[in-house]
């Protein structure tokens, strides 16, 4: 029975002169039942009492640990950030490297192409005012070969027609006419 419930009883035996059914039931209860309710209802009020202590303590304990638990997240969770900004800025740096290498690779090679190209133009000019030379060496020797053999040939035929080398008249016509016009050399 609980102490409200109780408490009413008594105040209903108190103002009542005269004792009910009810009542006298009530009285027959409390005298068979009585201490053992008022035990159990200790018992009970000591058990709520340990119950909501030992709540309270579990929530505590609940807290503390949730507490613990978010600060080891918390730390874990900043070391693995640290971690993943430092490899980022590692990576980084690694892909900078490289990419700085990239182009230095790039402007090394331009270089040596540009000294290629220059070499290239430069043996093809060297090239070309060689084979001019020789050509014009080739025209040369064919000219004074040509004007050795116009000599010699004047002079054969001033001996066949027996006419003075000088005044070779119409021979030289002939001659003049077997000659080949000059071969152009060609400029660069």
């Amino acid at each position: 029975m609980n102490p409200s419930a109780r408490a009413e009883l008594e105040s209903r035996g108190t103002t009542h002169a005269a004792p009910s059914p009810a009542n006298s039931l009530d009285q027959v209860r409390e005298i068979l039942f009585g201490a053992y309710v008022r035990d159990f209802e200790r018992k009970i009020a000591r058990i709520e009492g340990l119950v909501a202590s030992q709540g309270e303590e579990l929530r505590a304990d609940t807290r503390r640990m949730i507490d613990v638990l978010e600060a080891h997240v918390k730390r874990e969770t900043d070391a693995q950030s640290a971690q993943r900004e430092a490899d980022h800025t590692a990576q980084m740096a690694a892909l900078n490297n490289v990419a700085r290498e990239a182009r230095d690779a790039v402007a090394e090679l331009d270089q040596r192409i540009k000294k290629l190209e220059d070499g290239l133009i430069r043996a093809q000019r060297d090239f070309r005012q060689q084979i001019l030379d020789e050509a014009k060496g080739f025209v040369e020797q064919s000219r004074s070969l040509r004007d050795e053999l116009m000599s010699t040939l004047q002079r054969e035929l001033a001996l066949y027609t027996g006419e003075p080398s000088e005044a070779a008249g119409p021979a030289s016509g002939v001659v003049e006419a077997a000659r080949t016009p000059e071969p152009r050399a060609e400029q660069s």
